[in-house]
């Protein structure tokens, strides 16, 4: 079992001996730790050179390859009984 859900086990273990007029309270902070925890999951990312140093640089005339490789894959798949 991972250290994360040891962890978590233990948080709801405890939950049962907080005093009811606390729940609000813990409710509030959970709430803010789980706002601030989507607000870094929801920041931007950008896939700007995801491609780099894959080979394609390495191609003179990319879109005619591109053109060439589209014009093959249609041929095949016209070509194919139905």
């Amino acid at each position: 079992m991972s250290y994360a859900m040891i962890k978590k086990i233990e948080l709801i273990q405890k939950l049962s001996h907080i005093p009811d007029m606390k729940i609000d309270e813990l409710n509030k902070i959970i709430d803010n730790i789980l706002k601030e925890s989507e607000e870094i999951l929801k920041k931007p990312i950008s896939l700007k050179g995801i491609w780099k140093n894959k080979g394609f640089e390495k191609i003179n005339n990319l879109e005619l390859e591109l053109k060439t490789i589209k014009k093959e894959l249609t041929d095949s798949v016209l070509k194919k009984d139905i």
